[in-house]
């Protein structure tokens, strides 16, 4: 009997296109591991700024760390997702990106599994070694044992699920750690696909009012179907106007919570400046090393603020972007903001990834298999 294979869309470092391989699949799964068939991946900001080398990365490696799947192969022993829902053959799932091994030092004495001393992230990891199967730029996607998985209700459409396992995880990981409060009222910088989500899911989680700030029109207009209360596009504006026109909308106090979606360093000093006495900043977009900023530490002090990161999130958070996703499908235009769509081949990931940096996409998506 043939051994059955699966084909992978490799990237090979920056500068390099990115190639097709045939891989072997495994004959027997080892216990509690899943085999998924891909079914829609989407692009993530991060992967474009990994191909265009504003990071180190293995090569070479499957990227794409947003995908919902189909299970084809189940290990021995899994039954249930981690939310306790029972699990089958044909079933779709999306997964928490990032495996940890539970004992390390971050995992089990300072509870953060997110950084684990062994970490594994899907669509992170060198792939021309066994299971080779490691992120959605693949026909099949190999779930290796512990990682946190959530069964995707039979009504909820692929484009609703794939990005649940970055933009959407992330922000209610943010969200938690900063805490927002009932009636804060929030200053989004960004409104790409993570901005959206903290647009939307500051609504759900009570916000009073949410301003969202970018420079695109088109996108403005979608913070606007997200829920925004008020929408400014910056382009042109001093820092200075900036901040009086968010004052003026905020009482004259400034913002409870800003939110920096937008991976723009330089919103993190003005979103100092512009917080209420008292405020918190998260930054959720500016991750990549070497991009600095000056802030006035006096700010910090004076005005008694409390600033966050938070790198990848934990397996609740994904639990959570989940049920708010699926609970607001009719309320916000989740589905919309996935597309266009390109084939699993070297040149269609390769066009997903420009539509992205051409700013032509908010989340395009690389379709799988039927």
């Amino acid at each position: 009997m043939a051994v059955k294979t699966g084909k992978v869309i490799m990237f090979m470092g920056v500068g390099k296109p990115f190639q097709e391989f045939e891989y072997p699949l495994p004959e027997k799964l080892e216990p509690g591991a899943i085999l998924i068939k891909m079914k829609l991946a989407t692009i993530c900001g991060s992967d474009m700024h990994t191909w265009l080398g504003d990071r180190p990365f293995p090569v070479p490696s499957v990227m794409g760390h947003e995908f919902v799947g189909e299970i084809v192969d189940m290990g021995e022993g899994v039954d249930k997702d981690t939310s306790g829902k029972l699990l089958s053959i044909g079933d779709r799932i999306v997964i928490d990106y990032m495996w940890s091994c539970g004992v390390c030092y971050y995992c089990r004495q300072k509870q953060l599994l997110m950084k684990c001393l062994k970490l594994y992230k899907y669509g992170h990891v060198k792939s021309d070694v066994p299971p080779y199967f490691h992120g959605g730029c693949g026909e099949y996607i190999y779930v290796r044992p512990g990682t946190a998985v959530f069964k995707v209700p039979e009504d909820m459409a692929d484009e609703e699920a794939s990005p649940l396992m970055c933009a959407a995880a992330t922000i209610t990981g943010n969200l938690d750690k900063v805490r927002l409060e009932f009636q804060d009222k929030v200053v989004v910088f960004g409104a790409g696909m993570i901005g959206l989500n903290a647009i939307a899911m500051s609504q759900g989680w009570g916000a009073g009012k949410v301003i969202a700030i970018d420079i695109v029109d088109e996108r403005l207009e979608a913070a606007r179907r997200f829920g925004a209360d008020v929408v400014i596009n910056s382009k042109g504006s001093t820092d200075d106007e900036l901040i009086k026109q968010v004052k003026e909308l905020t009482g004259g106090f400034g913002p409870d919570l800003v939110l920096e979606c937008s991976g723009f360093p330089g919103a993190i000093p003005l979103g100092v400046k512009m917080l209420r006495i008292g405020g918190r900043l998260a930054n959720v977009g500016c991750v990549y090393p070497g991009r600095e900023v000056s802030i006035d530490t006096a700010d910090i002090v004076l005005k008694t603020l409390t600033i966050t990161g938070l790198h990848n999130y934990e397996a609740k958070h994904l639990g959570w972007a989940l049920d708010y996703v699926y609970s607001t499908r009719s309320k916000y235009p989740w589905k919309e903001m996935v597309g266009p769509y390109f084939p699993l081949t070297a040149e269609g990931v390769t066009e997903a990834f420009k539509a992205l940096q051409e700013r032509r996409a908010v989340r395009p998506a690389i379709v799988g298999g039927k």
